[in-house]
């Protein structure tokens, strides 16, 4: 927990802003710790004012009275509803009242008919239900306020820290390894750069390095992921048949519009075609999820894709 009470920003902002010029008033029932929120931009008369309501005092001015009186150095800005005038004077229904210690917001409380509905964050993450803590009897209000309303410890303070020097660390580690990805990758990118341009100077380095077989395996394996990357264009592009191996025949199927016209096909080995026959030769041999040139792709021990290009007696 960061603060005590985060709530209400603007409203707390607002408060703020009125006690630092000076714009909150008094009342004439209550303590001088006791303020009411005035939304003008300069003095004005004191008028007579007091809180209350037209019947009775009410449970949140009893409960306001008391704790202003046993919190001195607490102040309690009101928010208030109604205004009545009567003969005793103007009388204003408390609404709501925000209590700080100094500049610190410690939490609000609510004024909902005869009862007191108490915010700030010790409450919202002690209780399981809800966010708050609701009471219409005295007392249990006042034992809220005792136990709840009051200053971040150092304790809170450093746990706050603790979580802050945590997240700051992950993002500082996430950052520097950002930072170091990005190097190896501009170093690899120059190295291979240099020795796709056969630069005399790096090879020498690397042969005289012992790694010569470095280059050897780059090239190959660079030649083998562009020959797969124009394959895997050819296959998605549909240009040539599924195949699958079941018993001693071969069911092939072109992928296309129609599901009447395109139906799948059944060839018998030696029924087919040479270099059809010489594309699964080579497709069986290779490994699963292989990439073999000019023959196609196999992705199961019985499933192929065969390309066109070797099969152009294949639909005869």
């Amino acid at each position: 927990m960061k603060a005590v009470y985060s709530s209400s920003r603007y409203t707390i902002n607002n408060i703020l802003e009125a006690i630092k010029r000076g714009n909150i008033r008094h009342y004439t029932n209550m303590p001088r710790n006791v303020f009411r929120a005035q939304q003008i931009s300069g003095p004005e008369p004191e008028p007579t004012v007091a809180l209350g309501n037209r019947n009775t005092i009410g449970l949140g001015v009893s409960f306001l009275s008391d704790v202003a009186h046993r919190y001195p150095n607490y102040s309690f800005v009101t928010l208030i509803s109604n205004m009545y005038s009567f003969d005793r004077g103007d009388i204003v229904n408390l609404r709501s009242m925000f209590v700080f210690a100094g500049d610190e917001p410690l939490g609000c409380i609510e004024v909902e008919d005869e009862n007191l509905v108490f915010n700030n964050n010790r409450i919202s993450g002690d209780v399981k239900r809800g966010n708050s803590k609701k009471t219409s009897k005295l007392n249990v209000a006042k034992s809220i306020f005792a136990k709840y309303f009051y200053g971040i410890t150092p304790l809170e303070h450093m746990k706050a820290i603790a979580v802050d020097v945590a997240y700051e660390v992950d993002n500082a580690i996430h950052s520097m390894r950002h930072d170091c990805t990005k190097a190896e990758h501009k170093l690899l990118s120059f190295l291979r750069k240099e020795v796709e341009q056969n630069n005399q100077l790096v090879m020498t380095c690397i042969e005289t390095l012992g790694e010569a077989s470095l280059i050897d395996s780059y090239r190959a394996t660079k030649e083998a992921a562009t020959a797969a990357g124009v394959l895997g264009k050819l296959i998605n592009d549909q240009k040539g048949h599924y195949v699958m191996l079941k018993d001693d025949e071969y069911i092939s199927w072109r992928k296309g519009n129609s599901d009447v016209l395109d139906q799948p096909k059944r060839h018998k080995r030696e029924e087919m075609p040479e270099n059809m026959r010489m594309a699964l030769g080579l497709l069986k041999l290779a490994e699963v999820n292989t990439f073999v040139h000019e023959a196609g792709f196999k992705a199961a021990e019985n499933k192929f894709f065969i390309l066109d290009e070797v099969q152009i007696e294949f639909d005869n």
